[in-house]
């Protein structure tokens, strides 16, 4: 059997992250969601990929090439034109055995097990086409779907009025026969009218995924994701390569990649993960739920709080960064803050150009762009976005006439 994983799409709701990198290449806990799905499939012994790709194709095929590394084999399927789940689907075709069932991913969404063990299983066990179903903490960005006591499909609603939700959603995971391209060509490849055939015609088998699961659709969401993947972690794990001076202190599942240096008298409170090549200066403050992607620089008496630093960034010293998403090549200037709370505590909207989103947080600080430079001295306000390439100066308030 081989695995069809969907990778190509852009995804504007994750600005500004996705204006420099596709949606499946965001760093969550140390690792590429895309990389995490490849690695579940390797271990059901699904090593035939086939990955639909399209924007900034390059970056996935760079990284994974013919998938080597992963242990496994990679074909790719550029989607020139994106005209649709199903239209994607549709290009693999040529790729898929005319008599042999596939396995379709969609590739951003994260979960903290193997979503593919129960599936394939139940799959062998019953031999009928199904789709795997989760619990989401709220149904109603996804199409709900309604099951009956044999754990069968029979009503899809895709998109459900507000307030109306069923508690059970695709969870982007299907068993598919070579059938189902005959379904695509008579529905002129719109996936959810073929499935809407399946259910009405005889109810489309389901498993149920009760651990956890994210779609992973505006910012805030890659800090959801990282808490959910690393609250498992039970145990630290230290490279012998990694230096630390005297009176450093580790509590807790802390996972150091090699050749990190950190330096005397800061705190690393897990579970947090720095990658290779990280730096953390003296009487730094790294706590839970943060992550420092490889080549990473903090600075004297910095303070970390439940962030994600996609790697390569420089934190002044004397900063304070929580409940944000810092991208690649960011350098932050000393003095940084980040504001992640009104003083009222009033949800934090998230504003972009075509809609303004109540997040639903508290506490939520910055999204910041890859390659921005932010001077000495800014204070950076709860759900603040920074473009990638942003330049800010310093904020002096007296200088010498120049």
């Amino acid at each position: 059997m081989k695995a069809v994983i969907l990778a190509a799409n852009q995804s504007e709701q994750l600005y500004p992250f996705t204006q420099t990198r596709p949606k499946p290449m965001m760093r969550i806990a140390g690792k590429y969601i895309l990389e995490n799905t490849i690695e579940y499939l390797r271990e059901v012994g699904l090593r035939d990929i086939i990955l639909v790709v399209n924007y900034k194709r390059e970056m996935i095929q760079d990284y994974f090439a013919y998938g080597d590394q992963l242990g496994v084999k990679i074909e790719y399927v550029v989607q020139e034109s994106m005209d649709g789940i199903g239209h994607a689907l549709k290009l693999c075709e040529p790729l898929l055995g005319k008599k042999e069932s596939f396995l379709l991913v969609y590739g951003d969404v994260l979960t903290d097990g193997n979503i593919f063990h129960e599936a394939l299983k139940n799959y062998y066990e019953m031999g009928e086409e199904m789709a795997v179903v989760t619990l989401p903490k709220s149904s109603e960005k996804f199409g709900n779907v309604y099951l009956d006591h044999e754990m069968k499909i029979r009503r899809l609603i895709e998109k459900p009025q507000k307030g109306h939700n069923a508690n059970y959603v695709f969870a982007g995971v299907f068993l598919l026969s070579s059938s189902f391209f005959q379904r695509l060509d008579k529905r002129q490849n719109d996936i959810e009218l073929c499935f809407q055939d399946m259910i009405h015609e005889n109810g489309l088998q389901a498993t149920l995924w009760e651990k956890g699961w994210i779609d992973i659709i505006y910012p805030w969401h890659i800090l959801e994701a990282n808490r959910m993947m690393m609250r498992l972690w039970k145990e630290a794990r230290i490279h012998h390569t990694v230096s630390m001076k005297d009176q450093v202190c580790i509590e807790g599942p802390v996972i150091i990649e090699e050749k990190v240096v950190i330096e005397a008298g800061s705190i690393l409170k897990g579970p947090c993960f720095i990658g290779k090549n990280s730096y953390i200066g003296n009487n730094a403050l790294i706590r839970r739920f943060s992550v420092l992607g490889p080549n990473s620089i903090i600075g004297y008496g910095t303070e970390l709080k439940n962030c994600v630093l996609f790697g390569a960034s420089n934190i002044g010293r004397l900063s304070f960064v929580g409940d944000s998403v810092v991208g690649e090549n960011v350098k932050l200037g000393s003095g940084t803050t980040t504001v992640n709370h009104w003083p009222d505590f009033a949800p934090i909207q998230y504003h972009l150009s075509s809609e303004s989103v109540d997040s639903g947080f508290k506490k939520l600080g910055a999204f910041i762009g890859d390659d921005v430079i932010i001077g000495a001295r800014h204070t950076l306000g709860p759900g603040t976005i920074i473009e990638s390439k942003k330049n800010i100066e310093d904020s002096i308030t007296l200088s010498p006439n120049r």
